[in-house]
């Protein structure tokens, strides 16, 4: 059933009851009406794999229809967060139905334009997040919002143009302009900019992302901090967000055994608290419970009191910002 990456739809009212059997039993699951799944693969699956198999077996069934919102920015490959992932977002136009359900949310929209991704209509890139972003939370928001900067290569400041130009009299505008001005390409995970989502709320606006250290003992090594707090008394504290990813995933690990990467992590900790920056670590689940990372980065020194007036929108580049770039990336 997963040969062509996506639920499997019965071909027969017969053959679905058959699935529902077997479904019973345990054999199999029903993660959205009408669509199935081989129940052991379909456990080791993440949820927005998950929720991609559940797309790709809609538009099976409705070969006609154009995603938007998170569901076509997932599908764009921009990190939403699970906890948006329930919902399917479709346009609605013509004889389309307009009624959503706790499953389904319709966006009504005249010829919406679109894009084909695995022979799926989506909406733009660029409409997509804008969309989710207007949709969102702000944290939630910013994870997209830098994911869109990372793939086209922009600013925030286009992004704030972009924001305007597309979603100016759209719900949640006010949060996307937000997420705008805090939108960073640095952030290399949709994990970091969550985190940094989190911070932001908090009051405790990084000073630099992804700083490069050199090594102090190897001066042909260096490093890249994640989170650089730089503290009013001259203390500089680093902040890294701990993935367990990396410890786990083959493609991570690249040939390298669990050990081997921790043990690489403890150099490399080391070695940075050699250049007198004590490092902040926490976990996912860190960033995840209300307050923890508050806490953690409490106990090292960050608190909005002592961290630095100047935050890390003064450190990044200028990217692309011409009239031609502009254009095509609205299309995209």
């Amino acid at each position: 059933m997963f040969s062509q990456r996506r639920c499997y739809v019965p071909c027969s009212a017969a053959e679905a009851r058959l699935l529902r059997r077997h479904a019973l039993e345990g054999e199999v699951v029903e993660p959205f009406p009408q669509l199935s799944a081989d129940a052991a693969p379909w456990e080791g699956l993440r949820q927005n794999e998950r929720a991609l198999q559940i797309i790709r077996g809609y538009a099976f069934m409705h070969p006609d229809v154009v995603f938007c919102s998170t569901s076509a920015a997932l599908l764009h490959g921009l990190p939403v967060s699970f906890n948006q992932l329930d919902t399917i977002h479709l346009y609605t136009y013509a004889a389309s139905p307009t009624v959503s359900t706790t499953r389904i949310a319709r966006h009504a929209a005249e010829n919406p334009a679109y894009t084909t991704i695995d022979g799926v209509r989506a909406a733009s890139i660029v409409q997509a997040a804008v969309e989710s972003i207007c949709a969102s939370p702000f944290i939630d928001g910013l994870a997209v919002a830098d994911g869109l900067l990372r793939r086209l290569d922009i600013d925030r400041e286009l992004l704030g143009e972009i924001v305007n130009g597309l979603a100016a009299r759209r719900k949640g505008v006010a949060t996307a302009r937000k997420v705008a001005a805090y939108a960073d390409a640095r952030a290399e995970s949709g994990g970091e900019s969550v985190a940094r989502g989190v911070m932001i709320c908090e009051g405790l606006i990084p000073t630099d992302l992804q700083r490069m250290l050199r090594d102090p003992v190897d001066g042909r090594r260096a490093y890249h901090a994640d989170f650089v707090f730089e503290l009013r008394d001259g203390t500089t504290v680093i902040g890294e967000l701990d993935g367990r990813g990396k410890y786990v995933d083959p493609a991570l690990l690249d040939n390298k055994t669990t050990v081997d990467v921790l043990l690489a992590e403890r150099k490399r900790e080391s070695h940075i608290t050699l250049l007198g920056m004590p490092v902040a670590r926490f976990t996912w689940n860190d960033v995840r419970t209300r307050g923890r990372l508050r806490q953690i980065l409490a106990v090292a020194g960050v608190t909005p009191e002592t961290v630095a007036v100047h935050d890390y929108r003064s450190q990044s580049g200028s990217l692309l910002r011409s009239p031609r770039a502009i254009s095509q990336n609205m299309q995209m």
